[in-house]
């Protein structure tokens, strides 16, 4: 199941370069500042980087309103413009802060992560209580897919911050994400007693609850996400999946029957109907959902080796040699492919295409059981 990074909205940071509270560098520039602030109060951002501009000329060792004129520049959409600014108010005053941070939002707005990660850590230096600061670091980790400095992040923000059910739910994921189950049933259990109705969230709780062997509780909490949100997507998908892990295939193929109607585009819940149907021995149903899997993804090993299985048993064997070919192309070293393989060319007549597709498994069987061999028997 896909886990989505927490969602934040980014606000900019401005330093204030009122005429009430002005620095003596800036006080050459207090017309221009003043005139910038009024123009950025009724969001005129043309306007207001022109005065800053002014004020940078008037008054060079004015350092807030280069940072200033960086955030104007993110506000007219002007990225490239706004990181030199920042870089300048940097290159004059290292331990600014608010240029580390806004430098660090233009690079996330950007999608510059590594960038966005340098900047923020570097704000969070010189201000470690920065809730935004952490939320983005947090934000930029994920989309680094660097989980366990994420988590890290999200841990310090729950320690920080009065308890947020989005803080919590994040972090929760990056606990999926690192295989750290027990961690995310307690996170998203947490995140339940804040905001108990969210579907979403009993939806990854069962998710925790499955992974860590907890499949009656995570029952419990798929259907709870169902009846708060009949049409969460994933959901029923979940749900038949713990039913069939215990064998309840008639269960299980209700629940992929109901996801397939919310999401017809879902490829896992398609192919585990087909493979159900299989089972169960109903060959046109089978091949009927089966088919739609590789076309839909024709790189689906397994549901091309189902496929080719329910044609062989259709006598079909022509369309399952073609499936097998297929299967064996995508992955050379797949013994089973290659024996199917050999079984569809026999009951084709094809016998010296049958023997090297049974050789080819023998081999490839005996190699995998070496490699498991030689795994077991090292210190």
């Amino acid at each position: 199941m896909k886990t989505g990074p927490l969602l934040i909205s980014i606000l900019l940071c401005v330093v204030p370069a009122s005429a009430q509270v002005i620095s003596a560098e800036c006080a050459p520039a207090k017309e221009q500042l003043n005139a910038a602030q009024a123009a950025a109060t009724q969001n005129n951002w043309l306007a207001a980087s022109n005065h800053y501009r002014e004020a940078v000329q008037v008054a060079p060792s004015c350092v807030e309103a280069v940072v200033n004129l960086g955030v104007v520049y993110n506000r007219l959409n002007q990225s490239e413009e706004a990181i030199k600014a920042f870089k300048e108010a940097l290159a004059r005053n290292p331990q600014l802060f608010a240029a580390h941070l806004n430098l660090g939002v233009t690079y996330f707005r950007t999608t510059r992560y590594d960038l966005a990660k340098e900047s923020l850590r570097n704000a969070l230096k010189l201000n470690s209580g920065h809730t935004q600061a952490r939320q983005l670091l947090a934000l930029s980790l994920i989309a680094l897919e660097e989980f366990k400095d994420a988590a890290y992040e999200l841990e310090q923000l729950v320690k920080l911050a009065p308890a947020d059910a989005g803080t919590l739910v994040a972090l929760g994921k990056m606990y999926l994400r690192l295989k750290r189950h027990s961690d995310a049933v307690a996170t998203f259990t947490r995140a339940l007693q804040l905001e108990p109705g969210a579907a979403k969230t009993h939806l990854l709780l069962g998710e925790a609850l499955d992974n860590s062997g907890q499949a009656d509780k995570a029952i419990e909490a798929f259907q709870r996400a169902i009846e708060l949100d009949p049409s969460l997507l994933e959901a029923h998908y979940a749900l038949g999946h713990v039913f069939l892990k215990r064998g309840n295939l008639d269960e299980a193929l209700t629940e992929f029957q109901k996801e397939l109607q919310l999401n017809p585009e879902m490829v896992l819940a398609r192919y585990q109907a087909g493979k159900i149907y299989f089972q169960r021995d109903k060959l046109d149903e089978a091949v009927a959902e089966l088919s739609k899997v590789v076309e839909k993804d024709p790189s689906f090993r397994p549901a091309l080796e189902t496929l080719a299985q329910a044609r062989l048993k259709q006598g079909s064997n022509n369309e399952a040699i073609t499936l097998l070919e297929r299967a064996v192309a995508l992955d050379p070293t797949w013994p089973q492919a290659f024996a199917l393989l050999g079984r569809a060319y026999t009951r084709a007549g094809r016998r010296e295409d049958a023997k090297k597709a049974f050789a080819t498994a023998q081999k490839l069987s005996a190699e995998e059981r070496k490699r498991l061999e030689d795994a077991v028997s090292k210190p």
